[in-house]
C-alpha cells in the first residue's frame, strides 16, 4: 500500500512523516530536514531514519562551497550529489535487507523531471512495500499520473 502525505509548503509533512516511523518502530527511509546555521536557513540535508546519518542535499546558490560542482540548481539552490547518492543507499540497503515499512520525504518537480529521488523512487515502486511519501498539494496530481499510482492512501496535511 501506498500511503501519500499532502501539504502545503511548511505545513509539517515531515514532522508528519517522521511521527508515523515513530509510531510504528519499523521500517526505514529518509527526511528531508532544513539546515540552520546561526538561526539562517541555509538547505537542506537527508537523514535517514533507523540511525539519525545526515548528509547535505543542497544549499541555497549563494552559500554552494565555490570549489565544488553542483549536481543541479533548482530555485534558489543548487544540490549535492552526495545528498542523492545518500538517499540511493539508503532505498538499495531497504530492499537487500526486504525492510518494510518505506519512508521517502519528499517527491515533487525535481523528482517529475527524472531528477532527485526519481529514480531510488521508481526502484522503490517495483517492490512489494509499504510505502509512505510525502508531496506538495500543487505536484500532487502531477506525481500520481508520473508514476502511475494507483492504489493509495491520501493523508492531509
Amino acid at each position: 500500500m501506498i500511503y501519500i502525505i499532502c501539504g502545503e509548503y511548511n505545513q509539517g509533512k515531515t514532522a508528519k512523516i517522521k511521527s508515523i516511523y515513530l509510531e510504528q518502530k519499523e521500517g526505514d527511509g529518509f527526511i528531508t530536514q532544513k539546515i540552520f546555521r546561526n538561526s539562517i536557513f541555509c538547505g537542506y540535508e537527508i537523514v535517514r531514519l533507523s540511525t539519525g546519518e545526515t548528509v547535505t542535499q543542497s544549499l541555497k546558490t549563494e552559500l554552494f562551497p565555490l570549489d565544488k560542482k553542483p549536481l543541479f540548481a533548482y530555485g534558489p539552490f543548487s544540490f549535492c550529489h552526495y545528498g542523492f547518492s545518500f538517499a540511493d543507499s539508503i532505498i538499495d540497503d531497504i530492499i537487500n535487507t526486504e525492510t518494510d515499512p518505506v519512508f521517502i520525504d519528499e517527491i515533487g518537480p525535481i523528482e517529475l523531471e527524472g531528477n532527485g529521488h526519481h529514480n531510488c523512487f521508481t526502484k522503490i515502486l517495483k517492490t512489494d512495500r509499504t510505502i509512505y511519501f510525502t508531496v506538495r498539494k500543487y505536484s500532487l496530481e502531477k506525481v500520481i499520473s508520473f508514476f502511475s499510482l494507483k492504489d493509495y492512501v491520501l493523508i492531509k496535511i
